[in-house]
């Protein structure tokens, strides 16, 4: 059984020497869907409103 215990020693080591640094700061890949669908409905209700009035 010492045999078994030494090999799950050396897996454990190789698993946090391979970890890359922690960055500083995150950005998402995408923003927050409610926020787009926020921004394109206002952008929508500008753009109505720009366009009856124009007339």
């Amino acid at each position: 059984m010492r045999h078994l215990d030494h090999s799950r020693k050396l897996d454990a080591t190789a698993e946090h020497t391979t970890r890359p640094p922690v960055p500083r700061f995150c950005m998402p890949a995408m923003p927050p869907l409610g926020l787009m669908a926020s921004i394109e409905n206002r952008l929508h209700a500008w753009r109505q409103h720009l366009h009856h009035n124009s007339r």
